[in-house]
């Protein structure tokens, strides 16, 4: 191992034993303040980690953690499969840009919460509508995000393509979609996270399941613990799911590592 590659490994085990050092006085913090009473309605984490343990060890986890982690799952795909679709079209063919910008301007400075009343309404409370207003909320980042990557592609490859007679959808298939890739992930990282706050928000609104539901359920019984393990156990699914989303776009984008400076730490 070169002295180079050694200092960049020590970097990385420094910089995780700091997040975790972080994160243990974070929780120290949220115990003591829980055991003190000094906030009010606030339990001690041990307290919200029996909880959270109870929750995805007993019924719970057939009943509101898999559905929620369902749903989420769900509605990033089908939100990032079709704002990657459109952004690539959007980007690569400029001439539609002054026909749907408008559209497209309009439907993304509606506040998404507003969109749930009148989705549930027209389609009814049920995991369809709630799986599309995920879908809803993830589309823009990565639509937005492709179209901006798309467009910025060096010219002077979509050129030599042209030059060598690769047609129009092999020069967006083997040109365009590998050089807009980082930014593409860049949106998709963005959609995950509002991904879940859009489920939490449906779950939320006439439903009788989810995570959502679990915790605002348990806030109007003061049921203490129960909220807080809800929300430990979302803030765990949160972390597993963006885990998982590192691991994909590390080996993805390995060929971008070298270039940009992205590692595993």
């Amino acid at each position: 191992m070169s002295r180079v590659q050694g200092r960049s490994r020590r970097v990385r085990q420094a910089r995780r034993a700091v997040g975790v050092l972080t994160t243990l006085a974070v929780l120290g913090m949220w115990e003591a303040a829980g055991r003190s009473g000094s906030v009010m309605f606030l339990e001690p984490f041990s307290v919200a980690a029996r909880g959270a343990w109870d929750l995805v060890s007993g019924p719970g986890l057939r009943q509101d953690v898999l559905p929620s982690a369902t749903r989420t799952v769900a509605g990033f795909f089908v939100g990032s499969s079709l704002g990657v679709a459109a952004g690539l079209l959007l980007g690569h063919f400029r001439a539609l840009d002054p026909w749907v910008r408008p559209v497209l301007e309009f439907l993304r400075a509606v506040p998404l919460p507003a969109v749930l009343p009148v989705a549930v309404l027209a389609f009814g409370p049920n995991s369809g509508t709630r799986v599309g207003l995920i879908a809803l909320g993830a589309v823009w980042p990565v639509l937005l995000n492709t179209m901006d990557g798309a467009r910025t592609v060096d010219a002077g490859f979509v050129d030599a393509a042209r030059a060598a007679h690769v047609g129009r959808w092999r020069v967006v298939s083997r040109v365009i979609w590998p050089a807009c890739l980082p930014q593409v992930f860049a949106g998709l990282r963005i959609a995950l996270g509002i991904s879940l706050i859009m489920m939490v928000i449906s779950e939320m609104v006439a439903s009788t399941s989810g995570l959502g539901f679990f915790v605002l359920q348990a806030q109007r019984a003061y049921a203490f613990q129960d909220m807080y393990a809800g929300v430990l156990v979302l803030g765990l699914l949160g972390g597993l799911f963006t885990l998982m989303f590192t691991a994909v776009e590390y080996h993805v984008l390995a060929w971008y590592e070298g270039q940009k400076g992205i590692g595993r730490g």
